[in-house]
This record gives structure tokens, sequence and C-alpha cells, in this order.
């Protein structure tokens, strides 16, 4: 409801600026929203909220008390839906009877604060790059089999290290997360696999910058929570599997791996689940209602069942307001045009790379002549060409990251790519 080092933080406020950027710019981003559930009085979401299609936004207070906040509210569509049903009026102003869209003085604005019919953003396990936080885990850093993480681990968090528990019975596996060149775990799973996922009990918080990449689902097992000294940043992401509130069982794992989800608690992430949907494991309990409060963000296909309204998850969804400008190690990338604006004609310059990520040198081809320039994460510009249309761009001498090509045709017309140096 309310709602490291990082490894690229001057990408990511440069990537806004040529109208790319991080998912983890988005608090709240819904790939196939449904109309099965709709945002009401007390909602709060203090940062950027997304849908690729219409949402439902309803109030049934008079007046402008506890009405639902969007720091920003974006639609692909043209309207939303006003009402606790689907069958409601098809609304595009930011007041419509009881509801006042807040803050409604900046809403009624428009954008960049209350956009409708913008782009679709990019999303889905064929249209994210999520390849690239693989490739990077197994070149440069934690790597782990399905025989390493078998179905139904626990998994704990804590700062220069993570503790994988196969079995209930079994030894507990330390890896070290101190050692590696990037910070970037992949669990080379099933899409039906799962992991459990939380903080060390006994640790002060996280305070590293951490991605996490699998291709099964996620369950939230307990509290992670960043130092409150020295914030870590962290990234989670699953390709095909669910992000999952872990149900208490009635006989659990021995401490600290046991689940702790009956009571309050924070979980500390940028969560992205490029095909699959956020709901609790068993929306019944506990009960009474708890308290699950995400502090980063959420992208997903959708969200699912988490409460009852006296039983389950309340959901508060707080923003981590460094989203605006940094992003998660190796956290995917968007590219397209206009990113809060309607009606942004796509550029007519086709540029296109011959592999990402590249090792050493890589084959650009532009669909029109004109200049392309090379920038690294800093916004440095590290190599540029004048070039009927094709480029090989030699960059063995530089550091391993994330490039930017920018090209420039004769007509006027630009185009950039993201790739990544391995």
């Amino acid at each position: 409801m309310t709602k490291l080092f990082v490894l690229l933080p001057a990408l990511c406020a440069f990537s806004l600026m040529a109208q790319e950027g991080s998912y983890s710019y988005y608090n709240y981003f819904l790939g196939e929203p449904t109309l099965n559930g709709y945002y009401c009085d007390g909602y709060h979401f203090g940062g950027p909220f997304r849908a690729n299609g219409p949402v439902l936004v309803y109030s049934s207070s008079p007046g402008r008390d506890n009405d639902v906040f969007f720091y920003s509210f974006t639609l692909s569509s043209d309207y939303y839906v006003y009402g606790p049903s689907s069958s409601g009026p098809l609304i595009t102003v930011p007041h419509y009877e009881n509801l006042w869209i807040e803050p409604y003085e900046n809403m009624e604005q428009g954008p960049p604060w209350f956009n409708l019919g913008v782009d679709p953003l990019p999303f889905g396990a064929d249209q994210v790059e999520w390849q690239i936080v693989r490739a990077a885990a197994m070149n440069y850093g934690l790597y782990l089999t399905t025989a390493e993480v078998p179905d139904g681990s626990r998994i704990l968090l804590e700062d220069g290290q993570i503790s994988v528990k196969a079995e209930e019975y079994s030894t507990p596996v330390v890896y070290s997360l101190s050692d590696l060149a990037e910070p970037v775990v992949w669990i080379e799973n099933s899409a039906n696999d799962l992991f459990f996922l939380k903080g060390h009990p006994e640790s002060q918080g996280f305070s590293e910058d951490l991605t996490i990449g699998s291709t099964g689902s996620i369950y939230f097992a307990g509290p992670l929570e960043y130092n409150g000294d020295s914030p870590g940043m962290l990234g989670l992401i699953s390709v095909y599997g669910d992000g999952i509130i872990a149900d208490k069982p009635d006989s659990d794992w021995d401490p600290p791996f046991h689940i702790e989800t009956e009571e309050n608690f924070v979980y500390s992430a940028s969560i992205l689940l490029l095909e699959g949907q956020f709901e609790a494991e068993n929306y019944t309990q506990p009960y009474p209602q708890v308290n699950f409060t995400l502090y980063g963000g959420i992208q997903m296909q959708e969200e699912g069942y988490t409460g009852t309204g006296t039983s389950g998850f309340q959901l508060l969804w707080e923003y981590d307001e460094r989203f605006f400008n940094q992003c998660p190690p190796w956290y995917p990338q968007y590219e397209m045009s206009g990113i809060e604006t309607a009606d942004t004609p796509l550029s007519g310059l086709e540029l296109s790379a011959s592999c990402n990520p590249f090792f050493s040198t890589v084959a650009l081809t532009m669909s029109e002549p004109g200049t392309i320039s090379v920038f690294d994460s800093t916004g440095r510009i590290v190599g540029s060409c004048d070039t009927e249309g094709d480029w090989e761009w030699n960059g063995s001498s530089l550091p391993q990251g994330v490039y930017v090509f920018v090209a420039e045709g004769v007509s006027g017309e630009s185009s950039s790519l993201k790739l990544v140096k391995l």
C-alpha cells in the first residue's frame, strides 16, 4: 500500500536522459495489469507507478482525505477505470466523483505526473536482457547450479557471504561475496523450482550492493533489511517464477533458517518478476493481518492475492529514493522512445550490434551514414567514428562494464544501444 558501490550510478542517470533507464526506477510496475483489484483510500506509492494497460482506482470517502497517492501515475491505456469493479466508467482526468488522485495539484498538470496513452514498457523474458546478468555471474560473479541450490533450499544473506541450506538437516554451504569480481549471483534452477531468501537474523542489516537472479521463484522468508548506517542496494530477479511471501509452517527448520513471516516485517530490494506475479503462499494467514513492507520497488506481470482484509498481509510500498538515479549492479535496463510522455514518435534511425555482451570488439551497423560515439558509465566519450554504416569498435583496452553507443545520422535522427563488455 504505502506506498556497493553501486555498479552503474552514472549510467542510470545518463540512461534516463537518453530515454532509457533501469527497471528499478519504478516503485511499482505491471506488465499485464488485470482489473481484479483496485487502488483506493490509503494506498501510497512514493515512487513512479506504471502499468502497460488500465487499472482500477477508487475512493469511497467524500473529500480528499486519505485518497490514493502516486508520485507519478503512468498508463499505456488512454484511461483508468473508476470504481471497485471493472464495470466502472473509463476516466481520463485525475479527479472524478469522490476521487482526487493525490497529489492532485501535480496530477492536474498532466505529464510528467499524470500520463495516459504512453508507449508500453518492454517487459517479459523475451524482451528484457536478463541474460546479461546471468553471463556476468558466470564470468565474474557467483554462479550456482540446481545441484548446489536444489528446489526448496533456504538462503541467508549477510554482509560478505551467502549461506545455502539445501535440506533441513544438511550442513549449510557458505559462499563468499567479498571475493567476487562483480557483485552478482545467478541461481540456475528450473522454472518450477524455488528458494527461500531472508537476511541473517543475527546480522546488523545488509550494507553491500548485490543482484541475485534465478530462473525459478523467490520466496520471501522473513526480514531482509539494509544496514541503517551503511545501506546496501539489493536487486532480485526471477525470469519465469513468482515472488511469494512464504507461509509460516506449523513445524519448521531450526533457526536461523526458519521462516519469519508471522509478524510485521520489512524486505529491502528492487524485485523484477519477468513472467510472474507477486502473491502470498497462503493469503488467509497469519491472522490477524500483518504488514509486509517492501522498501524499494517491484516490477512484475501482475499482482496476485496477499490478504483478505483481516488476514494475510497488508502491503506497504515504500520507495527507496536512491532508485531515482541509481540501480542495483547489473539490474536490467530498458530502451524505448518517450519514458513518461505520450505519443512520442519512434526514431527512424536503426542501430544494431553483432553481439551483446562482447569481450573485446563489436561490430556496429547503422541504417544510414553518420557518426557513432561511445560513452562509458560516467558519460565520458571513449570512442567515435564517422561511418557509411558499418564500424568495428575495439574496446579491448577498456575495463569491463556497460557502454552506451549513440548514433547520429545525416538525416538528423539519432538512436542508441547499451552493450556490456565482459
